[in-house]
C-alpha cells in the first residue's frame, strides 16, 4: 500500500505529440487558406507548447479584417443565446441559490460528523455506511461558462490541448482522460479510480491512514469512557480534507489538489478478560472530491511543453469546453488493532 510510481513520457511519445500537433496546424492552414487563420492558429499553437510564437503578426492580420472576436450583431446576439442555454436555472452574477440548495458543481450529502464520529450502536453493525457529505467547490473556477465569444485562436488552442491529452494518454492515462473530458464539454460528472490514487501517491495514503488511526484511537477512548461491557459500533463520516497528489505525476497532472473524507463503521471490543486489552475493527471508503478547473495563474510543464490555467480557463468561458466535478469512492478498506 502506498508504492508511489513515477510516469514521464517517453521521447517517442513526445515525438508523436509534436507530429500531431503540426499535423492539426497544417490542417487548419489547408482547410482555410486565409492569413488572418494562419497567423492566430501559428500564434496560440505556439503558447499552448511554449514556443516563441508570433502574435505581432497574429494582431497584424486580426487588425486587417477587424477583430476575430466582435463580428457585428448577429454574432453577438447568438453568444448571448449560447449563454442562456449554458446557465440554465443556475444562479446569475449577483444572484444566490436558495437556502439549502448545493452550488454549482457541488455535491449533496447529509451534514458530516462533528468528530468523524457518530452515536455508539450496542452490538457490531451500525447499519449501512453513511453516504459522503454535502460537498461545495473551494473556489469559484475560471467563470462563467459560454460567457465570451471563441475567436479563431481559441479553437487553435483547443486542438492543440486535444493532440496534447492523446498524446500524453500512455504516460499519464488519467490526466489524458480529465483533460479529454473538460475538452468535450459536457460538464458531466467524471467518476475517478481511487484505489489507483492511494496506490499511487503516498501524500494520499499518510493522509488516510493517520486519519483512520486517529478515528480509531477516539473510538476507544470514548467506549471506555462509557464503560462499555459488550461491543460497540460507531459510525463514520468525516469532514472533508484536503491533499495535494504532487508525488505521483499522472494523478498530479489529473487532479493535483483534491478533498477527501472516510465512511464506514468502527467496532470497539471490551477486554475479554479482566485487565485485557481493548480492540477494535474498521471498515471505511475513501471518497474524493475535486472542481476540474484552471482558475490560477500558474503554467504547466508537459515534457518540453507550457500549458496555463489562463490558456485552457479561456476555454470553458468561451463555450469551447466545461468544467466539472470530479467524484470517486474506493474500495473496502479495513484495519485492526
Amino acid at each position: 500500500m502506498g508504492r508511489t510510481t513515477e510516469r514521464g513520457a517517453t521521447g517517442l511519445e513526445w515525438s508523436g505529440l509534436v507530429a500531431v500537433a503540426a499535423l492539426v496546424v497544417g490542417t487548419v492552414f489547408v482547410t482555410v487558406q486565409d492569413s488572418q487563420v494562419e497567423a492566430a492558429t501559428t500564434c496560440h499553437i505556439g503558447n499552448i507548447f511554449g514556443g516563441e510564437a508570433d502574435c505581432a503578426a497574429a494582431a497584424a492580420a486580426a487588425g486587417s479584417t477587424g477583430s476575430t472576436d466582435d463580428r457585428g450583431d448577429t454574432q453577438g446576439d447568438a453568444r448571448g443565446d449560447r449563454r442562456d442555454d449554458a446557465r440554465g436555472d443556475r444562479p446569475g452574477p449577483g444572484e444566490t441559490a436558495p437556502p439549502g440548495a448545493v452550488s454549482p458543481g457541488g455535491t449533496s450529502g447529509p451534514e458530516p460528523f462533528p468528530d468523524g464520529l457518530g452515536p455508539a450502536v450496542i452490538g457490531t453493525d451500525a447499519g449501512p455506511s453513511p453516504q459522503p457529505p454535502v460537498w461545495e467547490p473551494p473556489d469559484a473556477g475560471g467563470g462563467q461558462h459560454a460567457s465570451e465569444g471563441a475567436g479563431l485562436g481559441d479553437r487553435a488552442t483547443e486542438f492543440a490541448a486535444e493532440a496534447a491529452a492523446n498524446a500524453m494518454a500512455g504516460a499519464w492515462p488519467d490526466a489524458s482522460r480529465n483533460l479529454l473530458h473538460f475538452l468535450g464539454n459536457s460538464g458531466d460528472t467524471l467518476d475517478q479510480d481511487v484505489d489507483s490514487m492511494l496506490e499511487s501517491s503516498q501524500n494520499l495514503t499518510d493522509a488516510v491512514d493517520l486519519g483512520e488511526a486517529n478515528l480509531a484511537a477516539l473510538a476507544l477512548e470514548r467506549a471506555q469512557a462509557a464503560g462499555a461491557t459488550e461491543p460497540v459500533t460507531f459510525p463514520i463520516n468525516s469532514s472533508w480534507r484536503g491533499v495535494f497528489m504532487s508525488d505521483d505525476d499522472n494523478w498530479y497532472y489529473a487532479l493535483n489538489g483534491i478533498q477527501w473524507n472516510l465512511s464506514g463503521q468502527v467496532t470497539v471490543n471490551p477486554p475479554t478478560t479482566p485487565g485485557g486489552e481493548w480492540t477494535y475493527s474498521m471498515t471505511t471508503a475513501v471518497n474524493i472530491r475535486d472542481r476540474y478547473n484552471w482558475d490560477g495563474t500558474k503554467s504547466t510543464e508537459i515534457g518540453p511543453f507550457t500549458v496555463t490555467d489562463e490558456q485552457l480557463a479561456e476555454l470553458h468561458r468561451k463555450g469551447l469546453a466545461q468544467e466539472y466535478t470530479a467524484t470517486g469512492t474506493s474500495g473496502t478498506r479495513k484495519r485492526n488493532g
